[in-house]
């Protein structure tokens, strides 16, 4: 047998990355499924161990898909660790209580496993960015992070911005999930070189619906229930329109501490608002494919996964004209922009111009599809991570 086709059958071996995450399943959010995007995309290419925070009744040790997950003991409440969820408020003490806890449990562990493995990955530079910094110099392996722009950035209290920049001045290479945070980063932390890999999803999982178009516009609203996703905002317009004799109506699902007003607002719309709470990932597709359009009013994200997730099931989203929400949207092609998302008129105005044109509908579900497939599918976002992995493991040998 030739030689060389004898190395080229050789099968390389997966590289070993270790992910830290203070939140997994069963816990949800866009991070998590970023997560567990990376490794289906990479598959056997990758062995990947994820790191989380422990809870009462979770495994310590555990399959998921094609991951394998590791979760280290943090002894506090199940209420304050649920923060990241945004289902309840918690207090700053509370959090950095969650935090320090977080730390001291997962040195150990992380110390094992990185001895194990040829690179970190760190998603979310707090608080298990300090557990890192901690071992810096015991596990000296390649440190990739993610900077995801919500609660790691955009929310971040003033006081813990120098151990941000400390630890990602650790990093080896830094990955920020959209343009309009990479420019953040370099603005407010000084951090120039930024590598951009939009979140990406399972375009085979999520699919455009041939359902037909009904006389009624239904819209859905998939996020946590928090302030800053301006839900009692967007029922009020909706409301008004529905009352002013356009057959508009929207269906809201989520959790977090507003879901008791967003519950009764909706009640109090006569139709034109269905407030649903928690549902699976089956159950949001099945939403998804019931829709004619997705509505997005938060002030801020870093890329919205539930955003990119409307786009591959084809429908046109009406989002806020701030930074990291809108970047995925061609206003007028694949949805349209909301000025102000805290003022009801402004959404009024938006979701008028989709209403006034339901006879692009169809086209806007097309572009908004193919927009997904070349911009932000699964295989684009982990190749694109593929690409810094590897980097950063040739500069270490070079």
């Amino acid at each position: 047998m030739n030689a060389s086709i004898g190395r080229a059958a050789v099968k390389e071996p997966p590289l070993r990355v270790v992910s830290i995450i203070p939140t997994f399943w069963p816990r949800q959010g866009g991070a998590q499924v970023v997560v567990a995007s990376i490794a289906k995309g990479l598959g056997s290419r990758l062995d990947n161990v994820v790191l989380t925070r422990g809870y009462r009744g979770s495994p310590v040790d555990e399959r998921y898909l094609e991951l394998r997950v590791r979760r280290y003991r943090n002894p506090a409440p199940v209420r304050w660790k649920d923060y990241a969820t945004g289902r309840h408020h918690v207090p700053f003490a509370a959090k950095a209580c969650v935090g320090i806890l977080d730390v001291l449990g997962s040195v150990v562990p992380l110390y094992g496993l990185a001895r194990k493995t040829e690179l970190v990955h760190l998603h979310f530079p707090l608080p298990l960015g300090l557990s890192v910094l901690i071992l810096q110099k015991l596990a000296r392996r390649p440190l990739v992070v993610t900077v995801h722009g919500n609660g790691d950035i955009y929310e971040l209290p003033p006081a813990l911005a120098p151990l941000t920049k400390a630890v990602l001045s650790r990093a080896d290479a830094i990955v920020s999930v959209s343009r309009d945070l990479a420019a953040h980063l370099a603005d407010k932390f000084g951090v120039e070189r930024v590598t951009v890999i939009p979140n990406g999803v399972d375009t085979e999982l999520f699919q455009p619906s041939d359902r037909p178009p009904s006389d009624t516009m239904t819209l859905l609203s998939v996020s946590r229930i928090v302030p800053r996703k301006n839900i009692p905002v967007l029922i009020a317009a909706v409301s008004a329109l529905a009352m002013a004799g356009e057959r508009i109506r929207v269906v809201i699902a989520g959790t977090g501490p507003e879901e008791a007003e967003v519950a009764w607002l909706a009640a109090a719309t006569n139709g034109a608002a269905r407030f649903v709470g928690f549902v699976s990932e089956t159950e949001k597709r099945e939403l998804l494919a019931e829709a004619d359009a997705f509505v997005q009013l938060s002030t801020r994200e870093g890329l919205s996964v539930a955003t990119l997730e409307a786009l591959a099931s084809g429908l046109p989203c009406v989002v806020s004209d701030v930074p990291g929400v809108r970047e995925p949207i061609l206003p007028g092609v694949t949805g349209f922009l909301v000025r102000n998302p805290e003022n009801v008129e402004d959404v009024m105005d938006a979701l008028r111009g989709l209403l006034s044109d339901r006879n692009r509908l169809a086209h806007m579900k097309r572009a908004a599809r193919l927009v997904s497939e070349e911009q932000y599918s699964l295989r684009a976002m982990a190749e694109g991570y593929w690409g810094v992995y590897q980097g950063v493991l040739d500069r270490r040998t070079t």
